[in-house]
């Protein structure tokens, strides 16, 4: 752009100095044609100028370690109005290891919802996450710039490639979690909790003595004991190639635990060492437990679960604890 500015104002500064020392019809017309052209043509563009909208996407929206995947960026100009260039700064940028990529795209002769396919890193797990951070378009001669709104980031889930794993053996009575029962189901004898009336909660389950002793609405809840479930934990912190180990070996014990109908959770710590614990009783669980295990970063060296003694404990006791290392897993209570 900068160079296109220079060769005009040349060409403008000689038509100047042609208009001077000519004092005649062409130099006259070469001179309003010179002054008029950039006009002309920022009118010309300005309509696909202001509705150029930008457009990232990720196809597949998931895959495995070492997959083929690519990022798709689409130029949207109205009425297929065609754009003489859109250039875009894109980071692309893997949340789980902080690894950053920095590209410049350069579109030319742009029309209506053209797709430029990207290549993509897929060496290590991660939410990979494509952002512009900055778009503009130019006017059909260069002259004129205008930026462009930014479209929302693209995301690709890496996941990890399971390693086959056989359950553990748990003792009878673990890894089981009791279903809620309202306070219409509940026997009599049945212990039970009372709590203000919330909207939604079945009128069956208002307690009405002391609902008209109180003069306000009280709702029966059943006090359940919680059993804890499997705990699978994981020190989340490393280079990316353990990462990579470790996350291999949580998801192969998560599937064998699904396999087995087996519900589980699992507990990490984040990289500012706070805990993050996730259920998962099925694949959509394990897939939104996957966005949330692989889309913040994991720092270097952490700090491990074994410092917080107290995270491994259930609300009736002991977890039965499964921990997963990039060696390996082992269960025990």
């Amino acid at each position: 752009m900068i160079l296109r500015r220079v060769l005009y104002g040349l060409a403008l500064l000689g038509v100047l100095l042609f208009h001077i020392t000519n004092e005649n019809y062409l130099a006259q017309f070469l001179l309003a044609l010179c002054v008029a052209l950039p006009l002309l043509s920022l009118a010309l563009s300005l309509p696909g100028m202001l509705g150029c909208r930008l457009e990232l996407s990720a196809a597949p929206p998931a895959l495995e370690r070492g997959g083929d995947g690519r990022w798709l960026a689409s130029v949207e100009s109205p009425n297929g109005l065609p754009l003489s260039r859109l250039t875009v700064r894109l980071t692309g940028e893997n949340l789980l290891t902080g690894q950053k990529e920095r590209r410049k795209l350069v579109l030319s002769g742009v029309a209506r919802r053209r797709p430029v396919e990207l290549t993509v890193s897929a060496a290590h797990c991660g939410l990979l996450e494509l952002r512009a951070d900055r778009a503009w378009v130019y006017d059909y001669l260069g002259l004129f710039s205008l930026g462009v709104a930014l479209p929302h980031p693209a995301r690709m889930l890496v996941r990890p490639i399971p390693v086959h794993m056989e359950p553990p053996s748990i003792p009878e009575g673990l890894g089981a979690r009791p279903s809620p029962v309202s306070a219409a189901r509940m026997g009599p004898g049945e212990e039970c909790d009372l709590r203000d009336y919330r909207p939604g909660d079945p009128m069956r389950a208002v307690h009405w003595k002391l609902s008209s002793k109180w003069d306000e609405l009280i709702v029966r809840e059943r006090a359940d004991t919680l059993v804890p479930l499997p705990l699978l934990t994981l020190d989340r912190f490393g280079p990316p190639e353990t990462l990579d180990r470790l996350l291999d070996r949580a998801l192969g014990m998560s599937r064998a635990l699904l396999a087995v109908q087996r519900p589980h959770a699992m507990l990490w710590l984040d990289g500012d060492g706070q805990p993050q614990l996730r259920t998962v009783s099925d694949e959509k669980q394990q897939i939104d437990c996957l966005h949330d295990l692989l889309g913040s970063f994991a720092p270097p060296v952490g700090p491990a679960l074994d410092d917080q003694p107290e995270l491994l404990r259930g609300a009736g006791g002991a977890s039965f604890r499964i921990h997963i290392t990039p060696e390996g897993g082992d269960g025990h209570g």
